[in-house]
């Protein structure tokens, strides 16, 4: 039996998210992982606790979060009724796609930006608009604008965005909201700069916003999986009704709530991220030809279009010579030598850097 006649027929269009350089980096440790923008520094000790204290309570279903809703709500200043927890962000892209999406219909991205937007609305037999970036690697929001079709029935802005780094200016994001268009607004990397405010207040004005925000970044809990949403109570509520029951864990609830309580470690996270942040972009500043682009998150693009290098050619060359893996940016179709950094461990970075010299240095002989 040819059992793909089957699938829904849209199968062949889907594209899995992958994640064989993951299982390549668990296998060997001797590998350096730059490449899937992870926190380098380890849970505290506080959270390590958190989860084992709740491991003895892993015999129960856990409820739907009443204590961390509470305390997401307070720190947002929005009711617990506005506050959806999950497994990660990931949870909040995939419930916004099978929400707005159907067959036919349109999804507004950037481009670049994090792929699993795409994946998962391809999932759901949806079709993806992509608009390039400007030259500067900031939101084209009048081409955005411009895209907008009777279709488009979800768009996504990332704020500060993965890969590029940067933050889009308010008054772009509300020109986009006052579209109308169900608009996911995530706010993953956001953490690292406290001084930017969360978008949550737009939410009230305009009922069409989704903040999403995950624990796997600046908190460092990739692996534990928790994340939230903010959005309207109904949209909350839809959420519940297309959700998997029990998507956050009693372990991951009781991680995110120690990491709530434990501000000074997230601080340290912090300021040690974006202290190499620094160093990586002033570093790379200082190769002729070569281009960072300052970011906001916890990884870097540098572009090497302009050198007449490909950016697999540097992703290649760590990894055989350096064992270090980065990542390639291939989106972009007229500016090929992109690739991002993920920041990793004080070693690593200075490790990285210096390869990444030497490659180059090797070129110019």
């Amino acid at each position: 039996m040819d059992m793909k006649r089957l699938f829904v027929p849209w199968y062949d269009k889907i594209k899995p998210y992958k994640t064989d350089d993951i299982a390549l980096a668990w296998q060997d440790q001797d590998l350096h992982r730059m490449f899937v923008n992870e926190n380098p520094i380890v849970p505290s000790e506080k959270i390590v606790e958190a989860v084992s204290n709740a491991a003895r309570l892993g015999n129960r279903y856990p409820d739907n979060g009443v204590r961390i809703r509470k305390k997401i709500a307070e720190m947002h200043k929005v009711s617990p009724d506005n506050v959806y927890i999950g497994n990660g962000s990931s949870e909040i892209i995939e419930l916004m796609c099978r929400l707005f999406l159907a067959p036919g219909d349109e999804i507004l991205l950037p481009n670049p930006i994090f792929s699993l937007y795409e994946i998962r609305a391809l999932n759901v037999g949806a079709s993806v608009i992509n608009v390039d970036v400007t030259a500067d690697m900031q939101y084209d929001t009048d081409a955005m604008l411009a895209a907008i079709t009777p279709k488009t029935k979800l768009m996504v802005l990332c704020n500060p965005n993965n890969p590029t780094g940067g933050f889009i200016p308010d008054e772009h994001i509300e020109r986009l909201l006052r579209a109308g268009i169900p608009t996911l607004l995530d706010e993953a990397y956001l953490e690292y700069h406290p001084d930017h405010e969360s978008k949550d207040y737009m939410i009230k004005e305009y009922p069409n916003t989704v903040a999403s925000h995950t624990f796997s970044k600046a908190y460092g809990m990739a692996g534990i999986r928790f994340g939230y949403a903010l959005a309207d109570e109904t949209i909350i509520q839809a959420f519940r009704k297309i959700q998997i029951p029990w998507s956050a864990s009693l372990l991951s609830i009781a991680a995110a709530e120690a990491a709530l309580e434990d501000r000074d470690g997230l601080r340290r996270k912090i300021e040690y991220n974006n202290a190499q942040i620094r160093y990586i972009y002033d570093k790379l500043s200082k190769i002729d030809g070569l281009r960072p682009y300052f970011s906001y998150g916890n990884y870097i693009i540098i572009d090497t279009t302009d050198l007449g290098v490909d950016g697999q050619e540097v992703v290649d060359y760590l990894f055989q010579e350096k064992k270090i893996m980065i990542k390639a940016v291939k989106t972009l179709k007229d500016r090929p030598g992109i690739f991002r950094i993920s920041v990793g461990t004080t070693e690593e970075n200075r490790a990285c850097v210096e390869g990444i010299k030497t490659f180059f240095a090797g070129r110019n002989r």
